[in-house]
């Protein structure tokens, strides 16, 4: 069968594989964007833990029991094994936080940089408070609430930063 002039049927399957390559490759990207800020937001957690409190370990060792149910210990002794349990649960929230907001952006065609950081902003406070207040992780014997949100912040900047430049820039559009 012949398509007549001007008919774009046969390149329409063509078209819509190449939007979809282009949409995974973009949240692959959104992967290594959540991966990126969640290593910041631990580096700045590990830099709080060890320059501010003295206590190596502490954040993600009082997370992980959290976590688990156990509790805020009084008196967290670092432990490894919970900071790897906690590094892992970390590591695949914010691959899920990164990979939404890629879709996200590219889904709505979102084009502010701005926008995007502060959407993952509000997305990480929000997911850490409602989270850190449910186990009682909050407070000045355990995290303080300054730490996280800078933390936060600068997790959230790397996300948006990360997805940003993968944007069509405005005069190329």
């Amino acid at each position: 069968m012949i398509a007549p002039a001007g008919s774009h049927f046969p390149a329409e399957p063509r078209e819509t594989e190449r939007r979809e390559n282009d949409t995974a490759a973009f949240l692959l990207q959104g992967a290594f964007a959540g991966l990126f800020g969640a290593v910041l937001l631990a580096g700045w957690f590990l830099y709080i833990d060890v320059i501010v409190r003295g206590q190596a370990l502490f954040t993600p060792t009082v997370l992980a029991s959290a976590l688990l149910g156990w509790g805020v210990p009084a008196a967290p002794e670092p432990s490894i094994g919970l900071t790897l349990l906690y590094t892992l649960v970390h590591g695949a929230v914010f691959v899920g936080i990164g990979v939404a907001s890629a879709y996200l952006v590219h889904r709505f065609a979102v084009r502010h940089r701005g926008l995007i950081i502060l959407l993952v902003f509000t997305v990480l406070c929000l997911g850490f408070f409602l989270f850190a207040s449910n186990v009682s992780a909050l407070g000045p014997k355990t995290i303080a609430i300054r730490d996280a949100l800078v933390g936060n912040a600068i997790a959230a900047l790397a996300i948006g930063v990360y997805l940003a430049r993968l944007l069509p820039r405005e005069d190329e559009e």
